[in-house]
């Protein structure tokens, strides 16, 4: 499958969009040591607060001949999240969609990630980020901890 470059999200993404929150969205728990099933993921259109986050935030997309493989969305110079399809995964495209959002951020860029998900804090790491704090956070009602990673604008990748 051949991989598109990363592009803005149009309005007519909707629909692929909210597909792959749901397929990849969960992906985020599946270490945690009480199960991932306590986790259940609500469609993004049932979600106020996520949806309202996802609105107002800058988003760029990859797709195959498939569709919708991956996304990163942020506002400012805050990362609010990167979704890369479970069928896709180990192809770079997360570190590709990091890659563009970076490029357009001159700031201290921060992220908050689920502390048990070794894998994407190795691909952030790989990126420069730095954890700087935990704390605990909620999805849906259930408490996680969370890991607070930052990267200074002179930190380049």
């Amino acid at each position: 499958m051949m991989h598109s470059s990363v592009r803005p999200y149009r309005c007519d993404d909707f629909v692929a969009f909210v597909a792959l929150y749901q397929r990849s969205k969960g992906d985020e728990f599946r270490f945690e040591t009480n199960g991932p099933d306590r986790f259940e993921v609500i469609p993004l259109p049932s979600d106020e607060a996520r949806l309202k986050s996802f609105s107002i935030s800058e988003v760029r997309v990859m797709e195959d001949d498939q569709g919708m493989t991956g996304a990163i969305y942020w506002q400012g110079s805050h990362i609010v999240g990167l979704l890369v399809d479970p069928r896709a995964r180990g192809r770079g495209l997360g570190r590709a969609l990091m890659a563009a959002a970076l490029a357009r951020m001159e700031k201290t860029v921060t992220l908050d990630v689920v502390a048990s998900n070794a894998p994407a804090i190795r691909l952030y790491e790989s990126l420069r980020f730095q954890g700087v704090g935990q704390r605990e956070g909620f999805y849906q009602g259930v408490p996680v901890m969370l890991l607070r990673m930052k990267r200074e604008p002179n930190d380049h990748a």
